[in-house]
This record gives C-alpha cells, structure tokens and sequence, in this order.
C-alpha cells in the first residue's frame, strides 16, 4: 500500500469510526476504537511483537486518537509525519484531557522550531503539578529538607517523574510516533496497569528532541521516494543547523539548543529518570553497558541501570518476545550523552536502542546468539515494520513505567540518599571545594566556564576577602564550588582525571574529558575543610572577569592572554587598526608578552567598553613601545564543507559564529569553479571530513545520471539549510584541489584539522611532510600533553607555558623530516581464552600538567621540532609499517593521480624540503611516551613519538596551518580555541618569530 493510498484508507475508516466494546484488556473492560484496533492487528506483521499492551487502542469521546489527528496510525507502512504536527497533536491532548494532561513549550531550536513537553498523570496529580514539582525540589537539596520531611515526602507524598525523549537522530525514526499513541494510551486507558501508572507516575513525553532535523529528514525521505529507480538518493545531509549524530555528544559542552533547554527543564522539573529513546540495535536493548562505567557515579545509580534493564528483559520476556537484552553495547563511560545530564543531578539517565522504524517493511533472518545477557534471542525469519518497532518499544515503555509506578518509594528513596551523599562528600571529603581563579592568566575564558558550569546547575560562590585553605590560596573575588552542594557530581565527573584501561571492551566514545584541561584554565582541588567556613557569596547572576582599560593616553596595549575573546574584540573592532607585537616588552610598568596588541590614536571611549563587556585588559599610554609589529588585517574567509559528511564541522561553524568571525559558506565541491581563489579570500579554513585524501577530492559517488539537489522547495521546504546545492554528487576534484593549492602559492592562508590534514600530504603538496598509519596505537579521545616547540610563532600567541593539554583521536599522526621511529605494536591485545573480569584493576598511569605557568619538572626540554630534509630512516615497529628511507622522495598514494606529483613536485615521505618551504613545527607529542597521557586512554604510543601535533608549511606566498590534534572537539576543547583564532588574525604574517635561516 502507498504512503497516499493508506493516509486515504485511514482517514476514510476514521469517518465511519465505529466505538465497541471489548473484553479482557489486561482485566478490564472498556470501549475501544474498532478501526484503530483493526488497523494495529493489519499493520503488525509478527505476532511475537504485539502484546496484549498495545495490540489495542480505547476509544474517547473527546480525545482525538493519532489516527483521528494524522489520518493514518503509528506504525503504519510508508507514513512519516513531521516535528509540527507531533507537536499539534500534544497541544490537542492536552487540550482535549487538560485533567490528565498539560502541555509546556520548553524553548527553540536554532532555527525557530518548538521543543515540547507533555506532562501525565491522573487529575489529582495534574492539579497538583506544582506541588509535586516541589516535593521532588525538597529531595534535590538537603541541607534545606530534613530527614523528617523527606520520609514523609518519600513514603506519603511525592511521585517520580519519569521523562520520555526520543527523535535526538533524526534518522531513528519510531520513538517520537510510538510517543503519540502512548501519550494518548496514557490519557484515556482505564485498564488497572494504566491507572496504576497515571496514579503513582508524572510520566513526561518530548518526541522530538531535534525538530530541524526531523522536519528535514521528513521532506528528504519524501524526496527520495520520487526518485526514478536506479538514480542516487540525497543523503540527510544536515540534521541541526550545526551537527548530525554528535548531538547526542553535547552532554558536558551544551552549545546545542536542544542540549540547553533538556538541561534547562531538567533543573526545574527534577525528573527522576531520563529515558531516551534511539535505533541502533536489533531487536530491543536496554541500556546497562559493558563497562567500565563512569568513575564518579554513585555506586546506587549504576545498579539502577541494571535494575531498570533486568525489569525490561524478564517482562518482556514473560510476554514470549524475543530479541530483548541488555549488557553488551555501549559502556557507561563518558559523560557526553544528553541523557548524562540526569547522573550530573543524581537522577537516572537511561536508553533504549531498537530495530529501526523503516518506515518501509523488511524480513530479517537472524542468529542472535543466547547469551546471559540475551537470554531469548531472536533467530531466524522476523517479519519487520514500523508496527513492529511501535509494539515493541512502547511495551517495554509500559513494563518501565509501571516498574516505577509499583516501586516510586524506592526510587525517589534513592533521589533522596544519592544528594544526602553529595551533600556529604563535600562535608567530610577528601574534596572540600574547587578553587577557579578570577585573575588566572585566561580570566575571560575562566568566567565563560564558570557560566557554563552554572547554567549546569552547580552553585558558585566569590571569595570575600583573601584566605588561604590548606596549601591553595583563594584570593577575594576568586570563584569556590563548594563540596557540600548536591550537584557536586557535575564537579565530580568533569574535573576528574580519566584512567581508561585498554583491558576493557573497545570504548564507545572519548576515553578523556578532563574539563580544566580541554578549556586550559586553573581549577585546584581544595582538600582543607576550612574553605567551608570561609567568608564567600553565592554568585547569582552571570560571571565577569575583571577587564576594562587602565591609564590615559593615545595608544592602547592590550594584553593576549590566550582568551578566545580576543579575537572577538579584533572583530568587535574591525575598523580600527591594531598589530601584534612581536617580541616581549615593557610598557605602563608592566611586561607583555608578544601577541599583544597595539592599537595606535586609540579612541578610549570606543575601546574601554567593549574591553571590559569581553573581560580583557588594556593600558592607554602616551607612545607606542619600541617593538617589532604587525597589522592585523581582518581577512576574508571561505569555510569548506564537504557534501560528503558534515557531521564535525559544525563544531568549528559554531566557534567561529560564537567569536564573530564572519566567513562565507560552501561546499568544497566548488573549489573547482574557482579558479582565482585567491582574489576574493584570504583565508580558506577546511575542517575535518571523515575518510581519505581520495574520498575528499573525489566528493559524493551516487548511481545514475540525474543531479540530487539539495535545496528547499514549496513540496520540501526544510532542505537547503544551512547551505544549499543543485547537485550534492561529486567532489573538488582535481582541478578544485590544484585551485586551493594555488590560493596558497598565491599569499593565501589554509587552515585544516584532522583528516584534512592529511590533503596535501597525501598528495605530495606539503614538502617534508608525512602521514603516518602505524598498527597497534589506541588513542580513542583522550588527552595527551602537548609540547610548544615554537612559542614564537604567531600562532601561540598568549599561551605562555612551555606545554599544554590537547585532545587527539586517533588520527592523523603528521611527521617531518622523513624517518622517525615506526608504529609499535602492543596495543589493545588481542582476545584472551579467559574473560578479563577485572579491567580496571590495570588502569594506565596517567602523568601530570600544571597549567597557569608553574610547570612541574618537564620530562623533557621542549625542544624544536623534527629537522627539515631528510632525516633518518625509520625502523619497522612490532606491527608498525616501516619508516620511509632517508631522503627519500615520496610517492602519490594508490589511486592518487600521477599529474599531481608531476605537477607539483616532491616533498612528503621524507623528502626534501628546502630552507624557504621548511615546515614550522609549532607543537608536538612528547618523546617519551611515559609522559603523553593525561586522561585517558592510550596504548602503542611510540607511534606518536616526536609526532606533530601543529604545523605551519609554507607554501610560495601562503601558509597551511594543519591540527592533528582537534582544537574545536564537541564544544569542549576552548583552551586550543586560540590556536587557530590566531592563525586567523596573523594569516599573512605567520612568518614573524620565525628563526632564520641557517647560512650555507
């Protein structure tokens, strides 16, 4: 049946709906919806799905059913319906039941969309909403509630909130329709297990956590389903305005709309458990994970996990279903997952990832295998659809909701003993506090974490006066966490150091998160309980670092302290002159560091204001210092996206946008109609792109001859957001890679991170540069030390240590010179005969890092980077490819074209680079490999031995800045934030601090 010909035959039967009544629902009787009935027996394929839970619907008088509202039910073959009109539907719920139900708009996405929430339950608690809102208020904080009334709130007066989301990716599409029936199930059933859950549950509902991206997965579905036979689809090729899949990665940075307001509404409700709702995995699992689970969670919270799954799994089973387990998927490790917000509050996050929704049929043909973990697998011929994902899912919903409704003394018992011991932590350590200097050398990104970790919930005070607590002297304005708050564990989790084992599973996710580290500020940990007694002041508004500007006269100096707000007032700025000194100076009493800025017949009425709003610091003096400079020219930029994936850079999108850099937008395929790059920008920045230097220039690869646009049109308006094409196939190609190589020979500046890095390289544009693919090396997202080896460099302008925290994945590991040692094995590990029960007893060492410029004894001198030319000849590593020869020229990588190298000459694996092109290594990993790891995980890490980490290579005229190291990760990495805003502001100008030379 087409989507058309069942939207026509449902809403025709809608019209001559029939009400019946019907017997031994679960022990009740009640008049149920015929048709809607019928149509759930007709839609559902495999009988082993549907339980006596959902294989039903009552009928209601006043209550429009999804069938009346959509013209089809959930589940049906070939229907998808749009963000809007689910969002409809729950305003008429909640219109048509406002007893049992209540509706509540809790913000907009990025581009204006509504995020919602239905609240349910019985009329009693529905009137009552605020009170519960309270009762759950008063088990969040106990230093306000007493045993007493916590007893009384638990075993008397209080429910537990237990809050549905579902549609975060866009393409896992059952949960927000299978929401629409249980919304309305939950409103109108009077069977005694729905009662039940209506009496004893505030059950909440939010079906679309990512409405852009559901509205244009809609219309791109749609627009598939019109494409001739044998012609390429469109790809969803954007979700959100910023990211695809990683949105369910904004857990700790919360840039994302979606992110704030779940966090926003969360803080206000207290939801007792948060449970989101995903595709992934076949047929149901419910979310405990492999392990190793997260360090800083109450133990209670991580036997919840297995308490909710068991409950799932044994129900589900008693109703013959197979396919349910738990166990063995993800890990409980990183704190990144939207659903991780719940654990920062002491509440319970959870997931559930099923068999995708289609919402076309398909027959499986399985062999699960019978695990402890899986007890009833599913084997054999499954007869699969959208009914059968509704079925499923919104049973094993049920099974959970009823779990709390028979259990909520148990579970709001534990809401309770979980903050109690937060509480406690604080009160009687090791962790008295946290101590975040307001006058740190990065004070303007210190304050931005400070109002990032409170829009999180976590409560900050301001020292009074001066004290000293233990060895940690706390000056009068410096920021305190105290430790005896309740959301300490968002502390707790974000400022530990991570020891990931490499004994464990493959991780799911990052291995390292370390909050001080990725932002590069100064947070101590304050072990002596004096600090709790201190005089201090509960900050209630937004933090503000100290800036503004000092002393009179014409010219203005203001300090580069590495804060991302400087470039943010270059911008702020953009008419007025300024340079960068280039060498360190005295002025105004004080010294600066080079990257300070000169701005010269300074108007002070104009600059003071907006120093002090960015909290930077400057001082007017009457002459400018005698110090080498140079201007900072504003530059025009193109940003690359690749029409292939544009699922990572977003990130870097959004940091530029947050600064207010202003860029041009376009996908990297049109590199090949311009051919004079360089004559409308300065500035190319190309950020990562999953997969090779092959798949980059060769773009999308799709069957047949027609175009696949991706633009918005009357029928699919949603497409062409935020960038727009009349044909996605194809790449640079390249003639679009020689244009960009030229726009480099031509004076201009190209920035790349990650897999881009690798472009040139691979394709013998980089002279002396390497790419590296050594076997055996485990660095999933972690943090590593980074070594400054060129400080003077415009590029590290305000970063005044000698090292640095930095997060690296994986790949790509960048070489110069030639040689070098080869990739090492002894990894992972391979599989064992015995089960290692115990990972995490063999935890890694980490080693450790000062920042704010005391640094411990370095491992090493951070000496200058790996010598141009030649070099040595690598040796074979265990595992590891061997290095190039001396000197050697290197070759165009398989399916390169043999033009390129011709064209453009030699370099790469270990060729020669002459004195003029010789690669500038700004950063790279330590030597020894005992002093790489901060938090983490890694293992075979001589493969990163002496490795790059930042590179400047000029090129003719130009310059390419290339990250192997990922300076704009998630949102949470603004300590290398600067790296590449100073690349931007010195583009043309890279070469000052540059050592000369070497005579002949």
């Amino acid at each position: 049946m087409t989507a058309t010909a069942s939207r026509v035959a449902m809403v025709a039967i809608a019209g001559v709906l029939a009400l019946t009544t019907a017997t031994s629902v679960l022990g009740q009787t009640q008049t149920q919806d015929e048709e809607y009935t019928k149509l759930i027996k007709q839609f559902s394929r495999d009988p082993r799905f549907l339980t006596d839970l959902v294989d039903h619907l009552p009928a209601s008088k006043t209550v429009p059913t999804p069938l009346k509202h959509f013209g089809n039910i959930m589940g049906a073959w070939n229907v998808l319906q749009k963000s809007n009109q689910m969002d409809k539907y729950l305003m008429a719920i909640a219109k048509a039941a406002p007893g049992r139900s209540r509706y509540i708009n809790i913000g907009k996405t990025e581009e204006g969309r509504d995020m919602s929430v239905l609240i349910l339950g019985n009329e009693e608690t529905i009137r009552n909403l605020e009170k519960y809102k309270g009762y759950l208020s008063a088990l969040t904080d106990p230093r306000k509630t007493t045993e007493l009334q916590a007893a009384q709130i638990i075993k008397t007066t209080g429910k537990p909130i237990y809050w549905l989301t579902s549609g975060m990716h866009s393409t896992e599409r059952g949960g927000p329709h299978m929401l629409m029936e249980l919304a309305y199930r939950l409103v109108v059933e009077e069977t005694p297990f729905i009662q039940n859950i209506r009496n004893n549950v505030i059950t909440m509902i939010t079906p679309v956590v990512e409405p852009d991206g559901q509205e244009k997965m809609v219309d791109n579905w749609a627009f598939n389903r019109k494409r001739p036979a044998g012609e390429g689809t469109l790809p969803l090729m954007y979700w959100g305005k910023y990211v695809q899949h990683d949105n369910n990665r904004d857990g700790m940075g919360q840039m994302l709309a979606l992110t704030k307001n779940i966090e926003k509404f969360g803080l206000e409700w207290h939801p007792t458990i948060l449970h989101d709702l995903h595709e992934a995995q076949t047929l149901l699992y419910a979310s405990t994970g492999t392990g190793p689970y997260n360090d800083q969670l109450d133990a209670i919270t991580t036997n919840e996990w297995w308490v909710l799954a068991q409950n799932d799994v044994i129900e589900m089973t008693k109703k013959g279903v197979p396919g349910v387990w738990t166990y063995g998927f993800y890990d409980g490790w990183t704190p990144n997952y939207m659903f991780f917000v719940a654990h920062g509050h002491n509440a319970t996050g959870r997931f559930y990832e099923v068999q995708s929704y289609g919402p076309d049929t398909v027959n499986l043909n399985l062999n699960q295998s019978r695990e402890w973990f899986r007890p009833n697998p599913a084997v054999g011929a499954v007869k699969w659809g959208p009914r059968e994902n509704t079925n499923i899912q919104q049973a094993a919903v049920l099974f959970a909701l009823q779990h709390m409704a028979r259990n909520k003394d148990f579970w709001l018992e534990n809401y309770w003993i979980k903050n109690k011991r937060a509480v406690d932590k604080g009160k009687n350590g090791p962790t008295f506090a946290w101590h975040i200097p307001a006058t740190q050398r990065r004070k303007a990104d210190a304050a931005d974490a400070v109002n990032a970790l409170r829009d999180q919930g976590v409560e900050f005070h301001t020292a009074n006066a001066d004290f000293k607590a233990g060895n940690v002297d706390i000056k009068k304005g410096d920021y305190i966490i105290r430790g005896d708050q309740p959301f300490r564990t968002v502390a707790d989790i974000y400022f530990a150091v991570q020891r990931y084992s490499t004994a464990n599973p493959q991780p799911y996710d990052d291995t390292g998160w370390t909050f001080q580290y990725l932002r590069d500020i100064i947070v101590t940990q304050v072990t002596d309980q004096s600090v709790l007694v201190a005089a201090m002041t509960e900050l209630k508004g937004k933090a503000t670092a100290p800036g503004g500007l000092n002393g009179s006269g014409p010219v203005v100096i203001v300090e580069h302290t590495g804060d991302n707000n400087v470039v943010t007032f270059r911008y702020r700025l953009k008419d007025v002159k300024m340079a960068a000194a280039e060498d360190d100076f005295d002025a105004a009493g004080k010294r600066f560091k080079a990257g300070a800025i000169v701005i010269q017949n300074a108007d002070a009425a104009k600059i003071g204001p907006v120093l002090t709003e960015l909290g930077l610091s400057g001082w007017a003096v009457a002459s400018a210092p005698a110090v080498r400079s140079h201007d900072l020219d504003i530059p025009r930029i193109l940003y690359l996206h690749s029409w292939n994936r544009t699922q990572d850079e977003g990130w870097v999108r959004a940091a530029l946008e947050a600064y207010g850099i202003p860029f041009t937008y376009v996908g990297d395929k049109e590199l090949a109609n311009m051919p004079n790059l360089r004559q409308r920008y300065d500035v190319v920045i190309y950020p990562h792109v999953s997969g090779t230097a092959q798949s980059m220039v060769a773009g999308v690869t799709a069957p047949g001859t027609l175009p696949i646009p991706y633009k918005s049109t009357p029928e699919f308006p949603s497409l062409g957001f935020p960038d727009s094409t009349d044909d996605v196939r194809g790449g640079m190609g390249i003639e679009g890679l020689m244009n960009l190589y030229k726009f480099v020979q031509d004076g201009g500046m190209l920035m790349t991170e990650g897999a881009t890095s690798t472009l040139f390289p691979e394709y013998n544009l980089s002279p002396g540069v390497t790419v590296e693919t050594p076997t055996g090396l485990f660095a999933r997202g972690t943090i590593v030390r980074g070594l400054i080896t060129d400080a003077r460099s415009p590029i590290m302008y305000g970063f005044n240590e000698t090292q640095m925290p930095v997060y690296f994945n994986t790949a790509p590991i960048l070489n110069v010179g030639g040689g070098g040692l080869g990739g090492f094995g002894g990894g992972r590990g391979g599989a064992t005969t015995m089960q290692n029960t115990t990972p995490m007893a063999s935890a890694p060492q980490v080693s450790s890092i000062n920042i704010g410029g005391i640094v411990p004894p370095a491992p090493e001198a951070a000496a200058g980077g790996a010598a141009g030319g030649g070099g040595r000849g690598g040796r074979g590593g265990r595992g590891g490819g061997a290095g190039a020869a001396a000197g050697a020229a290197a070759q165009p990588p398989a399916g390169a074209p043999a033009a390129i190298a011709a064209q453009f000459g030699g370099g790469g694996r270990g060729g020669n680079a002459d004195n003029t092109s010789q690669p500038r290594v700004i950063m790279r990993f330590p030597t020894d490999t005992t002093q790489m790891l901060l938090s983490g995980g890694l293992a075979g890490g001589a493969a990163l031995s002496n490795r790059v980490q930042l590179l400047d290579s000029p090129i003719g005229k130009g310059h390419v800045v290339s990250f192997a190291i990922r300076p704009y990760w998630r949102w949470q990495t603004q300590g290398t934030y600067s790296l590449g805003f100073n690349a931007i502001l010195n583009w043309n100008d890279l070469d000052a601090g540059k050592a000369p030379a070497p005579t002949p």
